[in-house]
């Protein structure tokens, strides 16, 4: 009966965490496994804290306009920031499919389709340095943009990507009966380039995208990964040591929590025999010295 109760008692606390993680994502599952290398900050494979890496389990809240995500261009100009670096990392679908894995990319800006005159413009760049971004073609402006729009400086390990607006114009319009979209451009934080630079990713239309990142717990997806044979390279070395000691302080801390409660019990049935048996001293003393003032009594009375 003990065991069913503890047995009980932790999967309640388990279907409270699940439910707590659906009412903030909005969404079931309210977790991603990170697959890949993509996203992390470090050349060397190293995972760190506050960084999307390889095996981390991420949560991703639900979206449902353009206008709730922060690209890179918005962060860069109001400071938002997540997982180390400007804008919302999101996780969206490459073009819709439901048959392949969910990429989880940074948003890096937003182009909004202008049909009047085929051109797309990006209220992202309306606020940027001008260090930060250029055309090909220098008549345009953030809210006309007709050639190749330049970034420098994206990500932690500082690249220049381009985004060919002619090819997002292009695909976007390939994906929906011949008419161009609105789109997000994406990166992965330790790519070299947009996702968007080859044919196979296609600029990322809101209906696509699943959610934003938001929060995570590092390391333990690797379990996953590892019994679906799904891991993409080698984990992060520090990231499998930092598992096993998790899965050691948990397997060993409710017996640790377990011993230490026993210790105290015993210790503290100890003190009460020992008060228990300095009471009953103390109470058979009183009572010797008290047959014992009645013996004298009893004697002194005699001789007189």
């Amino acid at each position: 009966m003990l065991f069913l109760r503890d047995a009980g008692v932790a999967l309640l606390f388990v279907i409270i965490i699940l439910l707590s993680m659906f009412a903030f994502t909005g969404q079931w599952p309210p977790l991603v496994v990170i697959e890949s290398q993509s996203m992390m900050h470090n050349k060397n494979s190293i995972s760190e804290i506050g960084v999307i890496d390889t095996g981390d389990l991420v949560l991703v809240q639900k979206v449902d306009e353009p206008s709730e995500i922060v690209t890179y261009m918005d962060g860069f100009t109001n400071g938002h920031r997540t997982y180390g670096d400007y804008g919302d990392v999101v996780v969206y679908k490459n073009r819709g499919s439901e048959t392949t894995t969910p990429i989880i990319h940074r948003a890096i800006i937003y182009l909004e389709f202008n049909s009047t005159d085929m051109s797309y413009r990006s209220e992202s760049l309306r606020d940027v340095p001008s260090y930060k971004w250029t055309t090909t073609d220098k008549n345009d402006t953030w809210d006309h943009l007709t050639s190749a729009l330049i970034i420098y400086y994206v990500s932690y390990d500082p690249v220049t990507v381009t985004i060919d607006i002619p090819t997002v114009r292009a695909h976007t319009a390939s994906e929906s009966s011949g008419v161009p979209q609105s789109a997000f451009i994406t990166k992965g934080d330790n790519n070299p380039t947009i996702d968007q630079v080859t044919s196979y990713f296609s600029p990322v239309q809101m209906k696509w995208i699943v959610g934003k990142a938001r929060g995570e717990i590092p390391w333990f997806g690797l379990l996953k990964l590892w019994a679906t044979n799904t891991l993409r390279g080698e984990a992060p070395s520090n990231s499998v040591r930092d598992l096993w000691i998790s899965v050691a302080l948990i397997v060993i801390s409710p017996v640790l929590v377990d011993i230490t409660l026993t210790v105290k019990e015993r210790r503290a049935i100890s003190r009460a025999r020992a008060r228990e048996a300095r009471r009953s001293a103390e109470t058979s003393r009183d009572v010797e010295a008290e047959d014992s003032d009645t013996s004298a009594d009893k004697t002194t009375r005699r001789r007189y």
